[in-house]
């Protein structure tokens, strides 16, 4: 088994190696390499729309990638060392971190977020909520002037391959950043571009039972009663130590079962009411492994009493972290900007795009979850490394 995983990672290695030579010559040989040419092989990347199935369409999406510098993705360093490989016979379920790292100049960060005020402030419908939002992105931007000009943009990804006899081949890959940013949906008539996925399932048997495992990770998340935490872990979670689950927030990263099942008790206890959108979903079926793949929601309920709250757990944090005094002051306006535009968002604006995706093994008849990855939609600026 440890020559199998160090193969699956020296074929890592050698895919980053290449992706960051962004050969645009070779591309489609390139993915042609690396990829499994079948029309349901996918790359999902950080936006809304970032679901690519079939090579041409991943060749364009990893050709815009090397192109557009905006998209964050243009050079990548993955943590392969540190990647939890999980092998179930000829497939194998890869768990991994990795960053995009580059400079960026004040000058230019300041540029940005003048046009932005600009736009926002001429805004015929400028309101109190868009006022305090616009300071919480001053608040950032200058305790981002503060660390300095190089920037470090964290990502996780989730790589599902196949063995195909030779080599090692990615079937789906699934990418995403931590948002710094979220843009809130109107809770009535949510369009289909944020439910809906550019492909159709196959109508056999192993899918209709993966959608009722979908069907029971619904109830429990619908139910939200920690009580149960213990039997819906062990109906759901294949009790593995290479379980693993991956959240939104960049610390969220839980491995083996106990901890998988902490993250749905926190989920239950502190999280929104999370929609699967299940009726939706992709579901890939290779052997006794099966993909899951859907464009999820999430409604919000702030109650006053625990927003307002927010900023006192911040401020307690940042003493545990020995902050200087500037930099807790200067993170505290933002905190309490931050609750402020929180208690000010219409109440219908509390829904949020998401994306899941689960990896399930079949065992003793059973389909349970050996990894499962939250993540949200980022189609601006990601996340920087703050630490």
């Amino acid at each position: 088994m440890e020559q199998i995983i160090q193969d699956i990672k020296s074929r890592l290695i050698n895919f980053q190696e290449k992706y960051n030579e962004r050969n645009f010559y070779n591309i489609k040989s390139y993915v042609k390499e690396f990829f499994v040419d079948e029309e349901d092989t996918s790359f999902i990347g950080a936006g809304l729309d970032s679901w690519c199935f079939g090579l041409e369409k991943i060749t364009n999406m990893i050709k815009s990638y090397w192109e557009d510098e905006s998209n964050y993705l243009e050079k990548i360093e993955l943590d392969i060392d540190k990647a939890i490989v999980n092998v179930e016979n000829s497939v194998a379920i890869i768990a991994l971190h990795g960053k995009n790292t580059r400079n960026i100049k004040e000058k230019k960060v300041c540029e940005a977020v003048i046009k932005q005020l600009s736009k926002t402030l001429n805004n015929e419908d400028l309101s109190k909520s868009d006022l305090i939002r616009l300071s919480v992105k001053i608040t950032e931007t200058l305790n981002h002037i503060k660390l300095g000009e190089e920037y470090v943009f964290p990502f996780r990804i989730t790589i599902v391959m196949v063995n195909d006899g030779l080599k090692w081949m990615i079937k789906h890959m699934n990418l995403s950043y931590c948002a710094d940013d979220l843009n809130m949906l109107n809770n009535e008539n949510i369009d289909d571009k944020y439910k809906t996925i550019p492909i159709d399932n196959k109508d056999i048997i192993e899918i209709r039972e993966v959608q009722e495992v979908l069907k029971t990770l619904q109830e429990a998340y619908d139910k939200r009663d920690a009580s149960l935490v213990d039997s819906y872990g062990e109906e759901l979670l294949d009790n593995n130590e290479l379980t693993s689950i991956i959240g939104t927030d960049s610390g969220e990263v839980f491995y083996g079962f106990n901890e998988a099942k902490k993250l749905l008790e926190s989920d239950w206890k502190y999280w929104g009411d999370f929609n699967l959108n299940r009726e939706n979903s992709f579901i890939s079926i290779l052997n006794n492994i099966a993909v899951v793949c859907s464009k999820s929601l999430i409604k919000f309920t702030w109650p006053e009493k625990r927003v307002c709250s927010w900023p006192k757990g911040a401020l307690e944090y940042y003493f545990k972290e020995n902050k200087t005094n500037t930099e807790l002051l200067n993170l505290m306006l933002e905190s309490i900007n931050n609750a402020l535009h929180t208690l000010l968002i219409e109440n219908n604006k509390s829904t949020l795009s998401m994306r899941f995706v689960g990896v399930l093994v079949k065992r003793n008849g059973k389909w349970k979850f050996n990894h499962m990855h939250f993540s949200d939609c980022v189609d601006n600026i990601p996340a920087r490394l703050k630490d």
